[in-house]
């Protein structure tokens, strides 16, 4: 039968990748120095988040609002996600043949690594001795390790011997074997060691992507300063912008000012039609409905929305075609 639902789209954040962030953040300047977690406290409490910066039209913003000085923006590198453990975060590390971080929390560090070292040490290599390093991910080369998997639960590891950049070296794996090495235990890290000449550094498969939004955006833009960042005295984990000088490392204990933002909530309302024998008013129905809408939506790079079912208000008039009203 051809059944009318109405369904209620609530857009928080709500944005597409090619274009400006939807709707438009509102920024405020609060001049009260506090150190940055207390900043994105503080934000959260009064408005949405510390602030995010996603183009230059941004920033024009703030230079014609805001005076001139430094102050926290919202983009941070929590050592707790990626020093001590292998964490869970969007800054943790992550295996480069899933994209995700570690299912056994499995790691097998050198004394004082990972380092972060000079901040743009991001990808992982394996130390002649079998211990891991943060190192370079573009200018440096290094012998790697790939591996093959036969099955869920086996792979098969062959060395490299030709001295590749990192994401080279994991774009010779992808396409002549599974992906650059997965090390989930102490067996396959000693596989690994076997694999190798006892004097040679080889990459393998870690990796981690720094500089995260409190917001959770996952917007690319950048405005460093030349010499930033730079992770001066190996403290330096949190966002500082200047209107006129672009963003700095710092450490996070300092206290600046602070600009947040507020994103307003956007609430959209569509009348769809669908034909289906399937029984509408069925909770796992409309369920798997929902669902196929929002992968459709972030297939189209639509992201931080809700979706849900609105009751619409009864009608005394006679319809034409059958009303499939489904309750929230």
């Amino acid at each position: 039968m051809d059944c009318y639902v109405t369904l209620i789209l609530l857009f928080f954040g709500f944005s597409l990748s090619s274009c400006s962030h939807f709707p438009p953040r509102t920024y405020y300047y609060v001049n009260s120095p506090m150190t940055w977690a207390e900043a994105q406290h503080y934000c959260r409490e009064k408005y949405t988040d510390l602030a995010t910066i996603e183009s230059n039209d941004d920033i024009s913003t703030l230079r014609s609002d805001f005076p001139v000085e430094w102050t926290w923006i919202g983009m941070s590198d929590d050592p707790k996600s990626w020093k001590d453990s292998m964490g869970n975060d969007s800054n943790s590390w992550r295996w480069s043949a899933t994209g995700e971080t570690s299912k056994t929390g499995y790691q097998n560090w050198e004394t004082k690594e990972p380092s972060s070292e000079k901040a743009d040490v991001n990808c992982v290599s394996m130390l002649p001795a079998g211990k891991w390093a943060d190192q370079l991910c573009e200018s440096v080369s290094f012998s790697f390790i790939c591996y093959t998997e036969t099955n869920q639960t086996e792979k098969t590891y062959v060395f490299i011997e030709t001295k590749k950049t990192w994401y080279n070296a994991r774009d010779y794996c992808r396409e002549h074997h599974t992906d650059l090495a997965m090390i989930e235990n102490d067996e396959e890290n000693n596989e690994v060691i076997s694999k190798k000449p006892s004097s040679d550094t080889a990459w393998i498969g870690l990796y981690r992507v720094r500089w995260t939004w409190s917001d959770k955006s996952q917007s690319s833009f950048k405005s460093w300063r030349k010499i930033s960042p730079n992770n001066y005295g190996g403290t330096q984990y949190c966002m500082t912008q200047h209107v006129l000088d672009g963003w700095d490392d710092e450490t996070c204990d300092i206290k600046y000012p602070f600009i947040c933002h507020q994103v307003a909530r956007l609430e959209t309302t569509l009348r769809v039609k669908i034909k289906t024998d399937a029984d509408i008013t069925d909770p796992a129905t409309n369920s798997q409905i929902l669902q196929k809408l929002a992968a459709a939506l972030e297939s189209q790079g639509y992201t931080d929305f809700k979706l849900r079912w609105k009751t619409p208000p009864r009608k005394q008039e006679k319809h034409t075609e059958p009303q499939c009203i489904l309750n929230v």
